[in-house]
């Protein structure tokens, strides 16, 4: 398993978060199209701590939705979800996830309140055994 398919796990078998978001409206890469609310994660940063054993990734989850209340509600439980973890999906391991930024922005194109929030996740480079 893939950091972002273990990121991918996480929020889609979150019941705090699809209870906010359809598990079919979070993607990794793309906005999903059709409108809100909606999550979409990708890497914005890598730097390899320990002779490529150890390393650590900064991902971007951006939330979006009809309104700043809503937006912020989802990347709040987003936020709880990553923070601190420490914990193995599937077989990936996750060693600290950080939430490092987050802010609130209108997209003027789409209408959408969007809350793209910066977490560092240190990982171990190969899989648990």
């Amino acid at each position: 398993m893939e950091l972002h398919e273990a990121i991918g796990t996480r929020l889609t078998t979150s019941t705090d978060i699809t209870t906010l978001v359809s598990a079919s409206r979070i993607t990794h890469g793309d906005r999903p199209a059709g409108g809100a609310p909606c999550i979409n994660f990708f890497e914005v940063g890598y730097i390899p701590l320990v002779d490529g054993i150890i390393e650590s990734s900064r991902y971007q989850i951006s939330c979006r939705a009809g309104t700043p209340g809503s937006a912020q509600t989802i990347a709040r439980q987003v936020m709880y979800l990553f923070h601190n973890l420490k914990n193995v999906v599937g077989d990936f391991d996750f060693q600290m996830g950080t939430v490092e930024d987050k802010f609130l922005v209108k997209e003027p194109d789409t209408g959408l309140w969007h809350v793209p929030i910066d977490i560092r996740f240190v990982h171990n480079n190969s899989t648990v055994s």
